[in-house]
């Protein structure tokens, strides 16, 4: 998963969660980033299913400050959203547009548990 300048970030709905596009982070059961890590939720990676075919695929992240395997749990956590490509329908032989699609998330980052009201 690629850093997203704050930017880049757009808030739709809740209060405590943002939306940003970025690239499919790699299957490896932790990235470690500046100040912590993300670290896969197994029980968290799920096909996204309509009218029987799957149209994509959801992978959960939980942020950790610190370093592997000691580091601190927080509350934040990212869902990271792509699209089967399957289901897209582009040329077979277009194959810079194959792996574009393949590698685009739209990433949702939030709070498990929102700020109190003041």
């Amino acid at each position: 998963m690629q850093l997203v300048p704050l930017k880049c970030l757009f808030q739709l709905g809740q209060a405590n969660e943002w939306f940003f596009f970025s690239t499919k982070s790699k299957d490896d059961d932790i990235t470690v980033i500046d100040g912590g890590y993300y670290e896969i939720d197994p029980d968290g990676a799920a096909p996204i299913t309509w009218e029987g075919k799957i149209v994509g695929h959801v992978k959960t992240l939980f942020f950790y400050q610190g370093s592997p395997p000691n580091g601190t749990d927080t509350e934040w956590m990212v869902e990271e959203f792509r699209i089967n490509p399957e289901f897209v329908p582009v040329d077979k032989a277009d194959h810079n547009t194959q792996e574009k699609i393949t590698n685009l998330v739209v990433c949702k980052i939030y709070r498990m548990r929102p700020l109190p009201e003041p």
